[in-house]
């Protein structure tokens, strides 16, 4: 497994890099979560004519509250890592099919075929034909999601731009607080609060990290064998 050494210490960097992220990401909920009202009081509505009791609520959630830089650089450095222990695979395997020292190697990641092979040419120079097709099936055109998102991640993250994070905020109404609060009782009203911290498409920021992490290292472990 010496080939793949600086490999999987890229892999353990992304593990130290997420490991601290966890604790920034649950900051960084407390924060969002500080800057949300939630008002629900007693109150009337109109329905069919009649008028009714009801409890009038409002939500007020703060729109693109902005993440620590030390949150985003923690993302950023932690895609970097994985990105990087794929192209020490490319490199190593390269020299390994050609018997000699190949620069300029690098993971490739396309959306096309075409584009594929055209990148090919320059990136996976003296790999043989077998392990091109292997990581022919690792391309986002060809159903492999994971590997697009790391290159959807890391490309803002190179040119300096911080990754974005958002933070939906979501309500469940508590079973039985409408009626506490037309009893006038007290009643807990952020109780059914939900804060997820997410990347902009949607997908829970540590949940998606921990993939990568998971798709990379069961990458190299595939290739192991290959060195022989």
């Amino acid at each position: 497994m010496q080939q793949l050494d600086g490999a999987y210490e890229q892999v353990r960097g992304a593990r130290e890099h997420l490991d601290d992220l966890k604790p920034e990401i649950e900051a960084f909920r407390g924060a969002v979560r500080d800057s949300v009202a939630l008002d629900r009081q007693p109150g009337t509505v109109v329905h069919k004519g009649r008028t009714k009791p009801a409890v009038i609520g409002r939500l007020t959630a703060p729109v693109n509250l902005p993440a620590p830089p030390r949150t985003s650089r923690l993302i950023g450095e932690t895609v970097q890592n994985l990105r990087a222990a794929l192209d020490y695979l490319i490199y190593e395997l390269c020299c390994f099919d050609a018997k000699s020292i190949i620069d300029g190697t690098q993971f490739v990641i396309a959306d096309s075929e075409e584009d594929f092979v055209s990148k090919c040419k320059r990136r996976f120079r003296g790999m043989s034909g077998e392990h091109i097709a292997m990581f022919q099936q690792l391309q986002p055109y060809a159903g492999c999601n994971w590997t697009g998102i790391i290159r959807d991640l890391s490309n803002p993250d190179k040119h300096r731009h911080l990754t974005a994070v958002h933070h939906p905020v979501g309500l469940t109404i508590q079973p039985g607080s409408t009626d506490a609060i037309l009893a006038g009782k007290s009643v807990d009203m952020n109780a059914g609060l939900s804060i997820e911290i997410t990347f902009s498409d949607g997908a829970p920021v540590i949940e998606q990290l921990e993939q990568l992490v998971s798709e990379v290292t069961k990458i190299l472990r595939l290739f192991e064998g290959q060195f022989q």
